[in-house]
């Protein structure tokens, strides 16, 4: 009966134990989502990517040009335009659908122990708001090597990836950087 005891109080340590602490490991910029990159002539590159359904618009927007400026300089050119593609027009933010949670059986005042008069939390049937489809971005891009052959209006590739490279992982030069090493979190 003893030996039971401490082995059921072990295994319940190392239970609560394993919850309270969790490793943290970072995604690197290919692991963000899914990419794909055609080229569609020596200049011109359709890029797109598909998010989780858990990501914003915008930042799926903000990682296709990231991803854009990437191809641009593994490819050897500096500036890229997005054309005005009739598919790049027709995107739209993923549907949103709101969900009401299920309408609980007691009347306010009263909880799961059915309390008269005990704390019932207002916000928990709140509608919330869910994004049905997966975030799903795509761009068509042309290429130029200089600023004289660039349009007024082209990125410069190398400044994007300067200024919002770092937040994804991807260095000024378009290689993908390697997250730093894990750390350990605990919960008290």
């Amino acid at each position: 009966m003893k030996k039971t005891f401490i082995g059921l109080a072990m295994v319940a340590v190392f239970t609560i134990s394993g919850c309270a602490t969790t490793l943290s490991k970072p995604r690197t910029f290919d692991q963000l989502g899914q990419f794909a990159t055609y080229p569609l002539n020596a200049q011109t590159y359709r890029i797109s990517f598909k998010g989780n359904s858990n990501m914003s618009f915008g930042t799926a927007e903000e990682i296709t040009l990231v991803k854009a400026a990437q191809t641009t300089l593994l490819n050897g050119f500096q500036f890229f335009k997005v054309m005005n593609d009739p598919s790049n027009r027709t995107q739209l933010p993923p549907r949103q659908a709101v969900v009401y949670p299920t309408p609980n059986f007691y009347p306010y005042g009263y909880n799961a122990y059915r309390r008269p008069g005990a704390f019932y939390p207002p916000f928990y049937d709140m509608p919330q708001v869910v994004t049905i489809d997966p975030v799903q971005v795509a761009y068509t891009i042309a290429c130029f090597k200089d600023k004289k052959s660039a349009p007024n209006d082209a990125f410069d590739a190398r400044l994007i990836l300067q200024s919002l490279g770092q937040k994804y992982g991807v260095s000024p030069t378009g290689q993908i950087l390697q997250p730093q090493p894990a750390e350990v979190t605990s919960s008290k």
